[in-house]
């Protein structure tokens, strides 16, 4: 397999990274780079070019280019992310990284938990793509950080965050609208601006809804032959100022869904009405230039309802997570030679309210942590090191280790240690449903050690090359027993050993003014060590290719083709492979002036047919029409 990710990585060198820093010349010609500032990796601001781990950001203005018609689809075609869902719009799912399962990737919106207490899983489809300003993911074991769950990696959903508009003006307001087929819509309207007292301030509302697909194939024994429509509403906000001393802020997202699924009992649900509220209020004390103080209150709250309309059957999973962070930041100068030491201690409550009998309802976790970075000229290295209490599980430690080194100005080597945890869910430990399902009060937690190398490699300000080969070892992995699947009941277990060794490779470039070609490359080997097989549904081969093209000053133009190989699926005891399937999304966008746009895209223009899990569809051809206006 090394062999094969060597000469893989070689070929690599035709393939892309999401955010490149553009070219800007400067008064004497010369093109010169933007330096691109990330927080996710290290709780703190630092460079994307001298990062010590795998970063992707995805901007606001690629979002806004995307065929993409939630987050689940704008994430799926990025370099070391997987998206599986139960069906198409708003199904039950959830994202992972590099051969991970999505319970051990931690979504963040804002830098707050979202996951559900209950399940582990997010919500992703209440999150609109409306709200959010850039999305960082950071790939790789980042529990030194974090704490539990970020085995696989972190993906960081960073809301708008207001200031001075584009045009200058004091405030600015947006309004979009459009259609959609399957038949549906949508309306966003988002104000953002700085008042005359220096408030940072945004605020919006969108609504979304839409008939859907059918979800399941008749292959399903729960099947209904009908469409399965999903419906949401949502609000975000986001306040700061900056004063002499410090900064105060606060944010918060709040959105309830309707989603419809197949289930052919009388005695089952077949509709979900999910609740998502997440937020912070927080202080920055700025005791000196180089020494600062975060304090954060934070909250989530996963509120999910399964039921059927004209019954009584009902099941219900809430759960809540509140929660305090104290970090300090300083920096500081010894010879040639920068430090920055973080130093921080988190404590947060989760809380659960289902249906069921479960032994536990809540448990508290406690956390001390700090990391240590150096600059030396061309060398960068972190360190961190994080102490974890659940008080059901007792202590996680772990620790990481990593360093990047500039060769030339615009070629950097990295290389990184990072070990990672993930504690089991209440759902893990004590679900119930007779017929359907049992939890297992005996498992043990998950632990992962991973190595990874890596460059990047920026020859001009037209081009970005990145490039890395992994190694994650999870030991005690969770898995719910599917074998006898679609049969039931299903039982969780800890597996042994997963190995996942990959390459994932990128490659950015423009074609001069008009032109502009992006492609990535994933390469991942994911064992189950106690059968010697690959983990099921997870990704084995992906790669991407989309092309941009300005065509006049007005109109802009977009193709992409994604390609997802052969993956490995147990059903009634069986070991199946699921086939390859290949998908393309098309964006055109016509600005009728500087305020005003029609968009019109397609995801899945040529309507494939195929499952990400066995027995559900994924999403079919999705038309979308909208035209915005800023005011």
């Amino acid at each position: 397999m090394i062999r094969t990710i060597v000469a893989a990585g070689a070929c690599a060198l035709v393939l892309p990274v999401v955010a490149q820093a553009q070219g800007l010349p400067d008064a004497g010609g010369v093109t010169v780079l933007d330096t691109i500032t990330v927080t996710t990796p290290l709780r703190r601001a630092s460079s994307l070019e001298r990062t010590t781990s795998s970063v992707t950001v995805i901007a606001r203005e690629e979002i806004e280019r995307s065929a993409a018609v939630d987050l689940a689809s704008l994430l799926k075609t990025h370099v070391g992310v997987s998206v599986s869902l139960n069906g198409g719009i708003g199904a039950s799912g959830g994202t992972g990284m590099r051969g991970a399962r999505p319970s051990q990737t931690l979504i963040l919106v804002n830098g707050v938990r979202i996951s559900s207490a209950t399940n582990g899983s997010v919500s992703l489809f209440n999150i609109p793509l409306e709200s959010i300003a850039r999305v960082e993911i950071a790939r790789g074991p980042h529990s030194a950080q974090y704490g539990a769950d970020a085995i696989g990696g972190i993906v960081n959903i960073i809301t708008d965050r207001g200031g001075a508009c584009a045009n200058g003006a004091e405030s600015c307001t947006t309004v979009t609208a459009g259609v959609m087929h399957p038949w549906g819509g949508r309306l966003a309207l988002d104000t953002a601006g700085r008042s005359a007292g220096g408030w940072d301030y945004s605020f919006g509302g969108s609504l979304f809804g839409t008939r859907g697909y059918e979800f399941t194939t008749p292959l399903l024994r729960s099947h209904e032959p009908d469409d399965d429509g999903f419906a949401r509403g949502s609000f975000h906000y986001s306040l700061s100022k900056d004063y002499d001393w410090g900064r105060i802020y606060s944010s918060g997202l709040v959105a309830r869904a309707r989603t419809q699924y197949d289930h052919n009992s009388l005695a089952q649900p077949n509709e979900t009405e999910t609740d998502t509220l997440t937020g912070k209020v927080g202080v920055r004390l700025d005791h000196t230039d180089d020494w600062k103080t975060t304090l954060e209150v934070t909250g989530g709250v996963d509120n999910t309802t399964n039921f059927r309309k004209g019954t009584n059957v009902e099941a219900v999973f809430d759960s809540a997570r509140f929660g305090v962070l104290a970090l300090t930041e300083a920096s500081f100068a010894t010879d040639m030679v920068d430090h920055v030491l973080n130093v921080g201690v988190e404590a947060y409550r989760e809380q659960i309210d289902p249906t069921g009998n479960y032994a536990l309802k809540r448990r508290d976790l406690v956390a001390a942590f700090g990391q240590y970075s150096l600059e030396y000229g061309d060398l960068v290295v972190d360190s961190g090191l994080r102490f974890d209490y659940n008080e059901q599980f007792g202590e996680a430690t772990t620790w990481n280790v990593g360093a990047s080194y500039a060769l030339l100005p615009e070629l950097t080597v990295r290389a990184s240690y990072a070990t990672g945890f993930r504690a089991p869910s209440f759902n893990d430990l004590y679900y119930s449903t007779p017929g359907i399902g049992e939890g297992n009060p005996d498992l043990r937690p998950e632990r992962s050690r991973s190595l990874e190398a890596g460059l990047n490699w920026r020859p001009t300000a037209q081009t970005s090359l990145d490039v890395s080969v992994y190694r994650n070892r999870i030991k005690d992995q969770i898995e719910w027993n599917r074998e006898n699947y679609p049969a039931l009941p299903m039982f969780p277990d800890n597996i042994a050993r997963v190995t996942v060794t990959g390459l994932e490779a990128s490659l950015d470039h423009r074609f001069g003014t008009r032109w502009g070609a992006r492609a990535t490359l994933d390469l991942r080997r994911p064992i189950n060590e106690e059968t010697g097989r690959y983990v099921d549904y997870q990704d084995r081969f992906r790669a991407s290719l989309e092309v941009d093209f300005q065509a006049t000053e007005r109109l802009w133009l977009k193709a992409g083709v994604f390609h997802v190989g052969k993956r490995s699926a147990t059903v009634s005891n069986a070991p199946m492979t699921m086939p390859a399937y290949t998908t393309v999304d098309v964006t055109g966008i016509y600005r009728f002036d500087a305020q005003s746009e029609l968009k019109l895209s397609v995801e899945n223009l040529f309507d494939k047919r195929y499952e990400r899990i066995y027995y559900y569809n994924a999403m079919g051809r999705t038309i979308n029409l909208s035209f915005s206006r800023t005011f």
